[in-house]
């Protein structure tokens, strides 16, 4: 009895286990299309089983993840998408096309290594990380420490740097010198003093986050109520892309 009771639990885990992997397949090569990607996403579906959201109508959460993605006037960047309570139909479920469902909140973050934001500074040699040993800390306003040699420079220079949201603009802003050739400290402040505005960005929207991770630069947009398609889950639509909300 209890190995026939096992052999069930396998072969109906087995089974939810190819459902789901079925359905992230069929994500990824929908967004890898439409977007243009070089390489297929990473997709997750989030809930076990997977197949029990015929019954709830629900699933938990959907993630995207798309590495070394190329963005104009940006470099290569890293994007995640986060998609949660997703509502779907049984027929969703099942057929695995989740296009058309509902999702309450969209996640976008986006991050640039020290080449990518790097190139933004005109530095090839920019190396992002936290201050004072401290750990990562996010939300409008976050700290980092930067080093690089800007243009006109013979040696690298050493800034911690304010980072600061401001409506859609994104602020950096020198708070201390640790090191620059002397009489150079005016020049340095100026080549570490940068904005942006983040809906040039592959976000959902204007960030609401920033913060400093492994020696990336992070930033996040949320959006919610919006349809599933691929153009939402794709990580270069800018937010003055088409967007699907079904609440407006």
């Amino acid at each position: 009895m209890v190995l026939v009771i096992a052999v069930g639990v396998g072969g109906a885990y087995l089974v939810d286990s190819v459902a789901a992997i079925r359905v992230e397949s069929r994500l990824s090569a929908d967004i890898e299309a439409s977007a243009g990607l070089p390489t297929s996403p990473d997709v997750y579906i989030a809930g076990t089983p997977y197949l029990a959201a015929t019954a709830t109508g629900e699933i938990t959460r959907i993630t995207v993840n798309s590495l070394d993605v190329p963005v104009d006037g940006l470099g290569i960047v890293n994007a995640r998408t986060e998609l949660a309570n997703i509502k779907t139909t049984p027929e969703q479920v099942l057929s695995g096309n989740l296009l058309g469902s509902h999702a309450e909140l969209m996640k976008r973050i986006i991050s640039l290594d020290g080449v990518a934001f790097g190139n933004l500074l005109g530095m090839t040699d920019l190396d992002i990380a936290n201050p004072y040993n401290i750990a990562p800390s996010g939300g409008v306003a976050s700290e980092a420490q930067l080093t690089g040699t800007p243009d006109g420079f013979d040696e690298p220079v050493s800034v911690i740097v304010d980072l600061r949201l401001v409506g859609p603009e994104f602020r950096m802003t020198v708070t201390d010198v640790l090191d620059a050739p002397q009489g150079r400290t005016k020049d340095a402040v100026e080549a570490f003093t940068y904005t942006l505005d983040t809906r040039r960005l592959p976000l959902a929207g204007q960030a609401s986050l920033v913060q400093v991770i492994g020696g990336s630069l992070y930033f996040e947009a949320q959006r919610y109520h919006v349809t599933v398609q691929p153009d939402v889950l794709a990580p270069v639509a800018s937010s003055d892309g088409t967007w699907s909300d079904f609440d407006q």
